[in-house]
């Protein structure tokens, strides 16, 4: 028998209601899921605001070279220039498996074991890469790195750095300016460093045998130019020179300037000049 309009609905008559409402439900909860696992947009970069990146790596360790290549790819993108300043340190306890990284140096392991003293704890591993001398991880965390650049971005630092650098007859001459709306924190020092892109090494041994590793951002010198807590008031000037032994023509050179708590390690400035 046909159904008739006073007839009861039919099974399948039945279910299309059910399934419209359904669907209904469905689509009003992916909604309401997909809004609230939507990623909360970045806060814009404070005026002012500086990330000082650092990466401990060396060209003996597998695991590094995604830390450098990934600090590089930050290093260039238009939209941190000025604001970040990468920082490449090669440590030495690599070079004894069977590659001497020649940019390794056994100031660069004592920096960052400073870091883990800092830090109260012994773990000291590559690729490391600290954020602003306070937020440490995995430098190949790309995720992580990225998170921890922007949130020291939202953040204006407590010491305006101006920097401006001259070619000498010896290297260069750093001339940095630091300022602050009060006093300028005590025990603070300056510290100034050379650094270099654009280095092609082909490893002939040890893990990363037989590859050919690009490496920017390496850090050639670290100096101290003064500490702040000697100076008056909230202004201070003072300048360094970065002797640069080998024919500076055609290297890609950088110089890099940031205030520094030697005891917290917390970074309060910072700016960098690429020649």
């Amino acid at each position: 028998m046909l159904d008739t309009p006073t007839s009861s609905p039919s099974r399948s008559a039945r279910l299309i209601p059910a399934l419209a409402l359904g669907s209904l439900a469905l689509a009003a909860f992916l909604m309401l899921r997909t809004s609230s696992s939507a990623p909360t947009p970045a806060a814009p970069p404070a005026a002012g605001s500086i990330a000082v990146v650092e990466l401990f790596t060396s060209q003996g360790c597998s695991s590094c070279p995604p830390a450098d290549r990934l600090l590089s790819a930050i290093a260039a993108e238009p939209a941190f220039a000025g604001k970040v300043v990468p920082l490449a340190y090669h440590v030495d306890y690599w070079d004894y498996i069977g590659w001497t990284d020649p940019f390794s140096s056994a100031d660069w392991s004592t920096r960052q074991k400073q870091y883990a003293q800092a830090y109260n704890t012994n773990r000291i591993y590559t690729p490391q890469l600290v954020v602003n001398g306070t937020e440490e991880m995995t430098g190949s965390e790309e995720r992580k790195v990225r998170a921890a650049i922007a949130k020291a971005l939202t953040e204006k630092p407590p010491v305006d750095l101006d920097l401006a650098v001259e070619r000498t007859p010896g290297g260069l001459r750093a001339k940095i300016t630091a300022s602050h709306a009060g006093a300028l924190p005590r025990d603070a020092d300056v510290l100034v460093a050379l650094v270099e892109n654009g280095l092609v090494t082909k490893v002939g041994k040890g893990e990363n045998g037989g590859r050919t590793l690009k490496n920017d951002a390496v850090v050639r010198r670290l100096q101290k130019a003064f500490a702040l807590g000697a100076a008056p008031g909230g202004h201070a000037t003072g300048s360094v020179d970065l002797a640069v032994e080998e024919a500076s023509a055609g290297r890609k050179l950088g110089v890099a300037a940031f205030v520094q708590d030697p005891k917290t390690r917390a970074i309060q400035g910072g700016a960098i000049r690429w020649l």
